[in-house]
Formats: structure tokens, C-alpha cells, sequence
């Protein structure tokens, strides 16, 4: 049976008159808990966050997630769930099995967050979370679907990915197509939690950048910057190769902090891992916080599943109107080629006189 095939329907609480609906988006991570209530249109209207615990992380999420729906002084109602967390997760049962992540391991978050907030829950990683709002909000949402053949990467504690083909967020064969965290950088190198040695993560990843320079991310050293774009680059050249993408879209905190000095070695490094002559036009776009945070692509990944704005009735009255709607199970098809623009363009995230959200 496919995986996607076991996916139950779920009923969808949606409100006109004056409520609007939304999501309630929360992203997980070693370092933090977020949560936050995002309208139709990616605007996040509330938002909260807790240092993740060392220990009782479950209770501390329930009581952010019940504080942020009590706070909430909008019109906005969530009526669906999405969350992004490191992965791999078991689409099977909900359960979360991330890298380096013992508290979490075998956890069942869409269970146990659809019994706290009576919703119905999606759960994925980060970077389909960000192909997920590329979709929905970025540049490729602007592009015909015959030209969406993008990578993402989302640089957070982890490093974490997607792929996008003709407008759909391709899954795999346990819809975990994307964890480019893992792929060696250098064979033999800084050792990862995943037990191999030199994977992605363990150079461009906070958890890893930290610990390496022993100083917090926005002090990183330049030497380590260009080590870390050095990495990255790699990374996006073995992308390139094997999934004939025309745009890398990278996001997160570490690319936002550590700004132009990082696009520029992570350039200059693919320009000399990636000779292909049909990737020539390869781009790399940064994206902010500011455009997709980790609210949005969670929210994104609610979204894939429900577009609450598709189910808002202007006509009905201020009754709950409920909806059974099935998760699609059809799996994408394979990918024709696309010819790539002439000319190769790094499009660089520029440096800010304020801060990034303090959700990235």
C-alpha cells in the first residue's frame, strides 16, 4: 500500500462571517519551539517561542501552542495543523525519528498535536516545508509549472531540503525526499550525528557552526564563513547533477547572518564543481526570514494538504461548516528537461542593519 495511501480523511472546521480561517504553524528544533497562527495570505499574526528544554519537551510545547491560540486577538481561526521538524518522519504514523534528537525519537507528533488542538496535523521537515511556501509565496509561485524545477535548502540548526517539479514537492519512496543535510562534503570529514563523517549538516548547520567556533552565529569567523559557503557549494553542484534543477532557493538563519561573504564562496566553489554545460544557467537565491520564515513554511505544509482559503464560504452562515476532505495519494510523475537560461546568477541575501526574525 503506498504510504501516502494510509493517510485518513480528516474533518476540516472552517468559519465565515467573523473569523477568518488559518493555520497553526509550529516549527521544532534542537535549539527552539515555535509556534504562531498564519492567515491565508503567509502573514504570521501571532507568534511565541520557547528555548527547547533539555528534558519534558512535550509539556513545554503544549503550553506554548495552547498559550499562542489563547493570545490570539485576531479574526484568524486556525482550522489546520502544520509542522516542520528535523527528520526523517514515519508518514505511516506521524512519528518523528530525527538525527540527533533523542527526546523526539519514535515520538508520535501528529497523534498527540491533533489531541491537544482537536485539528487535523501535518508534520514535515524544514526544507519541504520551504519548497512548500516557494509554491505558495515565492518567486515560483510566479513561474508556469513547466518551469518549477527547484531545489531548496533550509540552513537552521540542521540543514534540510526539498525538491520542486512542475508545481509539486516531489516525496520519495518514504516521502522524505530531501534531507541534502546528509550528503558528503568531505569524504572523511567532521564526524555526524547520523554516524557517518562529513555530511552537509555537520559544517552548515548552527548546532555544528557553534560548536565548531565555540562563538555564537552572528560572531562565526570569516575564515569559517568561507569554509561554510565552500560546503554549501559542493552541496548545490551534486544537487544540480542529479536533479537538473534551474534554481536553488536557500533559507534560514545561517544564510541571513553570515550574508554576502557566504553566496560569494559558495559561488566561487560551484563555479568550479559544477562544469556541466547544461546546468550553465544554474541560480542561487537566498531567501529571508522575512519572506519565508519557518512559521510560513510550516503554515505551507498545512496548506499543501488543506487550502483553508479554497474552503471559505462568504455566503454561509456564522455556523461551523464541517468538511471531509481526502489527502491526495497521487504520486508525481517523472520529470521532463527544461531548458536553462544562458547565465548563471547568484542572487545574495543583503546584509541588514536590523535583525533577522527572531524566528529563523
Amino acid at each position: 500500500m503506498p504510504v501516502d495511501g494510509a493517510r485518513p480523511a480528516a474533518t476540516v472546521h472552517v468559519v465565515s462571517d467573523a473569523l477568518t480561517p488559518g493555520y497553526l504553524a509550529i516549527d521544532l528544533g534542537p535549539s527552539r519551539l515555535i509556534a504562531g497562527v498564519v492567515d491565508v495570505d503567509g502573514a504570521v499574526v501571532v507568534r511565541d517561542r520557547v528555548t527547547t528544554p533539555p528534558r519534558n519537551v512535550w509539556p513545554a510545547l503544549t503550553q506554548l501552542v495552547r498559550r499562542v491560540l489563547a493570545a490570539n486577538p485576531t479574526g484568524v481561526r486556525p482550522v489546520v495543523v502544520g509542522v516542520t521538524c528535523p527528520g526523517p518522519i514515519d508518514r505511516l504514523t506521524g512519528a518523528m525519528k530525527p538525527v540527533g534528537m533523542p527526546m523526539w525519537h519514535d515520538f508520535p507528533i501528529r497523534r498527540e498535536l491533533a489531541a491537544v488542538t482537536q485539528l487535523p496535523v501535518h508534520v514535515d521537515t524544514a526544507g519541504r516545508g520551504l519548497a512548500q511556501a516557494e509554491l505558495w509565496l515565492g518567486t515560483t509561485a510566479q513561474r508556469a509549472p513547466a518551469e518549477q524545477y527547484v531545489a531548496t535548502l533550509a540552513m537552521g540548526d540542521e540543514v534540510d531540503g526539498g525538491l520542486i517539479v512542475e508545481g509539486r514537492v516531489l516525496d520519495g519512496l518514504t516521502s522524505n525526499l530531501g534531507q541534502f543535510g546528509h550528503l558528503i562534503v568531505e569524504p572523511g570529514g567532521t564526524p555526524c550525528l547520523c554516524g557517518a563523517a562529513g555530511c552537509l549538516t555537520s559544517y552548515a548547520g548552527v548546532r555544528a557552526i557553534e560548536a565548531g567556533t565555540g562563538r555564537e552565529l552572528r560572531r562565526t569567523p570569516p575564515a569559517q564563513i568561507k569554509t561554510i559557503g565552500i560546503m554549501v557549494g559542493r552541496a548545490c553542484a551534486s544537487i544540480a547533477a542529479m536533479f537538473d534543477v534551474g534554481e536553488i532557493v536557500i533559507g534560514g538563519v545561517v544564510p541571513e547572518v553570515l550574508g554576502e561573504p557566504f553566496f560569494e564562496a559558495l559561488e566561487a566553489e560551484l563555479e568550479q564543481r559544477s562544469r556541466l554545460p547544461h546546468l550553465a544557467g544554474l541560480r542561487i537565491r537566498g531567501v529571508s526570514s522575512r519572506q519565508v520564515g519557518p512559521l510560513v513554511g510550516a503554515a505551507a505544509v498545512a496548506r499543501a494538504e488543506y487550502d483553508v482559503a479554497s474552503m471559505t464560504d462568504p455566503g454561509a452562515d456564522s455556523a461551523e461548516v464541517a468538511a471531509a476532505v481526502e489527502v491526495p495519494t497521487v504520486r508525481p510523475g517523472v520529470p521532463s528537461i527544461v531548458p536553462p537560461s544562458s547565465v548563471r546568477e547568484a542572487v545574495v541575501i543583503v546584509p541588514r542593519d536590523d535583525k533577522p526574525e527572531p524566528d529563523a
